[in-house]
């Protein structure tokens, strides 16, 4: 079992797990085209320093995508919403479901195309942005869905009508 599965609360579970799209890699991919770039480029007798600094930006193309992916986890409940980073040294943001107030979609152009975005969930105090989700919307929408949920189970106090509270602080004869 993972962080996420040991961590969760007693009667509570996983109702959705979001996918990272590919598009969150799309720096590193940059910086190994532009190693493969210099490994071709047209200058003679460099070829011993083009291997070498196309090797450094290629290392440094794969490290930046580790970097980048490290070992996210974004994760609705029936609780929270939790996002877990980290492999070697672990963080994660837990949000209480009932303490939210708003989900947000981001989307850029290129997100509308490719099926990615950004939520937001926002607390009072605090928000998390949750990057690079493979259809946003499915996301936002499984955590108001649990909000929802959890706002219908919740015992509400009972409203008194005024004409009543009065009646009760009348004197008895």
């Amino acid at each position: 079992m993972g962080y996420i599965e040991d961590s969760l609360m007693q009667g509570e579970k996983i109702i959705y797990e979001a996918k990272l799209h590919y598009f969150m890699y799309w720096k590193p991919v940059v910086l190994a085209i532009l190693a493969i770039v210099v490994l071709f480029l047209p200058i003679e007798d460099a070829m011993k320093w083009k291997l070498i600094c196309s090797g450094i930006l290629l290392l440094l193309a794969i490290i930046w995508a580790f970097v980048v992916n490290n070992g996210k986890r974004y994760i609705v409940t029936n609780k929270r919403v939790i996002e877990k980073t980290g492999i070697i040294r672990r963080q994660s943001v837990e949000l209480m479901l009932r303490k939210c107030e708003s989900v947000q979609v981001n989307q850029s152009i290129a997100g509308r195309i490719f099926g990615y975005g950004d939520v937001i969930v926002t607390t009072g105090e605090d928000s998390s942005v949750y990057e690079y989700i493979w259809h946003p919307v499915k996301f936002s929408t499984q955590i108001n869905q649990q909000i929802d949920y959890i706002n219908m189970n919740t015992p509400v106090a009972k409203e008194v009508p005024a004409d009543e509270e009065l009646k009760d602080l009348t004197p008895k004869k």
